[in-house]
């Protein structure tokens, strides 16, 4: 069941009034009140605005899960790269530098 809650929250994490966070996500002021105080319902294309103005982490604002407070906004200066993507960039990167992605392989146990 979706938390009207995970909204107020992160509207009180971005100190932004309800006038400016509906106006945000194009809703009408009153909507957007009736909505925090559980009494209304959003449409998608509200939550998903949500998302995309905010870059509010889709799984913690529907579900509840990826995160806590306030982490739920994505932070787009992490990224997740599996152990050989991570050789392959530093393969390109290091082009012709074969003894230093050798040493990086062993260090990180590709071989």
């Amino acid at each position: 069941m979706f938390d009207y809650q995970r909204v107020r929250r992160l509207r009180e994490h971005l100190q932004l009034s309800e006038t400016q966070f509906a106006k945000k996500i194009g809703v009408a002021q009153s909507t957007y009140h009736r909505f925090e105080k559980g009494a209304a319902s959003l449409t998608a294309e509200a939550i998903s605005e949500i998302i995309a103005q905010f870059d509010a982490d889709p799984y913690w604002l529907l579900l509840g899960r990826g995160g806590n407070d306030p982490e739920f906004i994505n932070n787009a200066e992490v990224i997740t790269i599996t152990k050989n993507e991570y050789i392959d960039l530093q393969r390109k990167a290091l082009q012709n530098q074969d003894d230093r992605i050798a040493a990086l392989e062993r260090e990180l146990g590709r071989k």
